[in-house]
């Protein structure tokens, strides 16, 4: 746009120069430079504007992602805490231990936590790591807990290392 308007402007005092003279030349430059100038102002104007409606929609879009954000945090927490009360309400209600134990299978299923009890390096802390320590065998001591959904280690368990099964050649004594 601007080259055009240079074009424009040179073109013009080129004729003004054949036709009026230098002077004549000299008051068409002065005048078309102060369109040129007004040009560049009102290109300046419209993208400070552009510039400043880019940047009220950013804003306003991460404004409302913290704002969802915050709300699905709101949310999570009260379901967390919904769960915990209907745990804790079996607990004090139940005649059984295995009653609440169905309770906090049925709240971990929901939730989409997984229990491990299957020994995993990746997902348990060893105990004592130099007893046994020629032992593939491990047990579990608490459980390792699991994000269903991610995978994500929520709670590492423990495990230990067991003694290695005798051979039958020791148990005979040979």
């Amino acid at each position: 746009m601007f080259r055009i308007l240079s074009d424009k402007i040179a073109a013009k005092v080129d004729k003004a120069a054949m036709k009026a003279g230098a002077s004549a030349a000299q008051e068409v430059s002065r005048q078309l430079t102060a369109e040129l100038d007004a040009a560049i102002a009102g290109a300046q104007s419209t993208a400070g504007k552009m510039g400043a409606l880019v940047q009220q929609a950013v804003q306003a879009a991460v404004d409302e992602a913290l704002r969802t954000a915050v709300l699905n945090a709101t949310r999570v927490h009260e379901e967390h805490l919904a769960q915990l009360a209907l745990i804790d309400r079996t607990a004090q209600t139940a005649r059984e231990l295995s009653a609440v134990q169905l309770r906090i299978d049925a709240e971990m299923r929901r939730s989409g936590l997984t229990r491990v009890v299957t020994p995993d390096p990746d997902a348990f802390n060893l105990s004592n790591p130099t007893e046994h320590g020629g032992s593939a065998s491990y047990e579990v001591l608490a459980p390792a807990y699991v994000d269903g959904r991610t995978g994500r280690i929520v709670q590492r368990g423990e495990m230990r290392r067991i003694p290695a099964a005798p051979t039958g050649q020791e148990e005979d004594g040979r």
